[in-house]
């Protein structure tokens, strides 16, 4: 039976780091949106790299948001989908999932928040060379904590699933690891 549970966090909360942890497990089927959207823009010619997906125009990004989710909505079996709720330019927030996409991806059982301390997402951020992240002052990173906890609240109160929350603070990685776990076996059904 198919079943998609879909992880979502603050940025530089350590989402990543957490669905990672279970892509090598045979139980699930990890999947990235942003890689997904990344490698229909690459081929259709719109972007050369990832992070400058958000800043297409907005019809470009929906139409790549809308074909990455048939995509994903095609496969089968426990799918943890790897996204946002919010993508952030320059204090404008757009819908990471649109309320459509959300109601569209059939099967959905749960929804994950992943979130860290503000100060220590602003260190990982300062930390992370591997990205282009933008340094972002507390404030914003607050406000766009409160607009992706609102989104995600309202999708499992329209959809009747559950909504787990997950800290991930500094140097205590593993014990969010197997916490995540712990949920997404819940989620599944799994015993």
């Amino acid at each position: 039976m198919k079943k998609l549970a879909v992880v979502i966090g603050t940025p530089s909360s350590g989402k990543t780091s957490l669905v990672d942890s279970v892509k090598n497990d045979k139980r699930y089927k990890v999947i990235n949106l942003g890689d997904v959207m990344q490698d229909i823009a690459v081929k259709e010619k719109y972007v050369k790299s990832r992070d400058k997906l958000r800043y297409l125009p907005v019809e470009k990004q929906e139409e790549l948001r809308t074909k990455a989710v048939a995509t994903v909505s095609r496969e089968g079996g426990n799918v943890i989908l790897d996204t946002h709720a919010t993508v952030e330019q320059h204090g404008r927030f757009f819908p990471g999932l649109s309320f459509y996409m959300m109601t569209h991806l059939k099967h959905t059982v749960a929804i994950f928040y992943v979130d860290a301390l503000t100060e220590h997402i602003i260190r990982r951020r300062k930390a992370d060379k591997s990205r282009h992240r933008e340094i972002e002052p507390e404030w914003l990173i607050n406000t766009q904590r409160d607009i992706n906890l609102a989104i995600v609240s309202y999708y499992s109160t329209y959809l009747n699933i559950p909504l787990y929350l997950i800290v991930n603070e500094d140097g205590k990685l593993l014990r969010s690891i197997k916490d995540f776990k712990g949920k997404l076996k819940d989620a599944f059904g799994e015993k």
